[in-house]
């Protein structure tokens, strides 16, 4: 698998990029998936956001611990998850354009959308545990320490947010801009509990803001978990649907054609929206089952569609679909 992945023997001149550029891409040249990241400048970006985002998030999870703040705790977690989006983000985003291999003849289009589910469905869960542990904080009740270094830190923290959202100029990590932007108001939230906290004295203000992060990490997952499992289930959109129903008129209106059954399609990977599919052609008693193949074959290329055709006579149960249904 690892022979059909593309080639970096280029190298790139070096008043294209920083000296620190310079030095990882030929330092990475070896490396497809690192220098293929680091080569595109909006991947580039978003791998130095990420560098930038994970130093930060263990500042901030120490002086978590240190000022016994949840939601500062809860927004360095939330870094993390970013840090990891990033990560499987970029790596997925690399592998979905390496070629089909005999394998995978279908390529690995699928990786990144499958990367984005799983990541959508981990933020859900780990909202959902900070506001346990923030309801839990409410009822038990706690103290806060060190006030003006949890001020600085989390004025700090949302600053390197507000960086990664304006650095972020990549269309096709939308689900990661959204945890991004979620992560940027989660820090606002504790910036704002922590004056709170300063002028009225009670310490509720930090789970609270810590429930304010987790509601807005749960619903930054939502889009991201409902499009990639409509792509996962190879949902076709209602616009394609009706394309599909008149393309399939236009299929029992052939010479010869007596019925179709067991009509599959679904999206190929890109933005070129082709559909892909399997279809049964039931072939009237006289009809020429090659030329009729052929036809039909002709007919869905003309609308878009790479359609896996199975042509057979009437009257014969032979095809798999029949025997299933009886």
């Amino acid at each position: 698998m690892g022979d059909s992945r593309p080639k970096m023997s280029h190298t790139v001149p070096s008043y294209d990029h920083s000296r620190i550029t310079q030095y990882l891409l030929e330092s990475f040249q070896h490396r497809p998936l690192l220098h293929s990241i680091l080569i595109e400048k909006d991947s580039r970006r978003i791998f130095y956001f990420m560098c930038l985002n994970f130093s930060f998030m263990l500042v901030q999870l120490f002086y978590g611990f240190a000022t016994s703040s949840l939601g500062l705790l809860s927004d360095s977690i939330h870094m993390f998850f970013d840090c990891l989006a990033l990560v499987v983000g970029l790596c997925a985003a690399v592998m979905s354009k390496w070629p089909p291999t005999p394998r995978f003849p279908y390529g690995y289009g699928k990786v990144d959308t499958l990367a984005g589910f799983a990541n959508g469905i981990f933020l859900m869960l780990i909202s959902i545990e900070i506001v346990y542990e923030a309801i839990e904080r409410l009822v038990e009740g706690s103290e806060m320490q060190r006030i003006g270094e949890l001020l600085t830190v989390s004025t700090l923290g949302l600053i390197v947010n507000l960086v990664g959202v304006t650095a972020h100029g990549n269309e096709n990590m939308h689900g990661i801009y959204l945890h991004i932007l979620a992560d940027t108001l989660g820090s606002a939230a504790v910036v704002v509990s922590t004056v709170l906290i300063h002028f009225y004295g009670w310490s509720g203000f930090d789970p609270l803001a810590s429930c304010l992060i987790a509601i807005l990490i749960f619903a930054s997952a939502i889009p991201l978990v409902k499009s990639s499992a409509k792509t996962l289930l190879l949902t076709v959109p209602e616009d394609t649907e009706f394309d599909l129903r008149e393309a399939l008129a236009g299929v029992s209106a052939l010479r010869g054609v007596v019925g179709y059954a067991a009509p599959k399609f679904w999206l190929a990977e890109g933005n070129e929206r082709k559909v892909l599919g399997v279809i049964h052609i039931t072939a009237a008693r006289g009809a020429d089952m090659e030329d009729l193949k052929e036809r039909a074959v002709a007919y869905l290329r003309s609308k878009h569609m790479d359609v896996l055709v199975q042509v057979e006579r009437d009257g014969m149960n032979r095809c798999w679909c029949k025997t299933k249904a009886g």
